[in-house]
């Protein structure tokens, strides 16, 4: 299975919606896709990462997100990640990074 992602960051200003599937190869290849979403972030009062049509995402992406939950740490902008309760990985791993900070809130519908 190879990436076919796509992250749209540009409809509305403080929603990032993510789909597909995340394969990138490095840390430095998430680096570089999440750096829009880290820039429009650190400029919002509250931002919000849609990650309902994510079928999977690797653990370099894994490791993205928590960068992403620390940098709203760092710049104290509330940060809400919605998902699926029935996508194992959103229910598990997605909700474990609630204790990196406060102001994170994951959303399950």
């Amino acid at each position: 299975m190879r990436s076919e992602y796509q992250i749209d960051c540009e409809s509305q200003p403080d929603i990032a919606v993510l789909s597909g599937v995340f394969r990138l190869a490095t840390p430095e290849q998430y680096d570089a896709a999440f750096a829009p979403l880290t820039d429009r972030m650190g400029k919002a009062p509250a931002y919000t990462v849609d990650l309902t049509n994510v079928v999977l995402m690797n653990s370099s992406g894994l490791r993205a997100l928590a960068d992403l939950v620390l940098a709203a740490r760092r710049a104290g902008t509330p940060l809400t990640f919605l998902g699926k309760a029935d996508v194992p990985w959103h229910n598990k791993t997605v909700a474990s990074l609630k204790p990196l900070y406060q102001g994170l809130a994951v959303r399950l519908s």
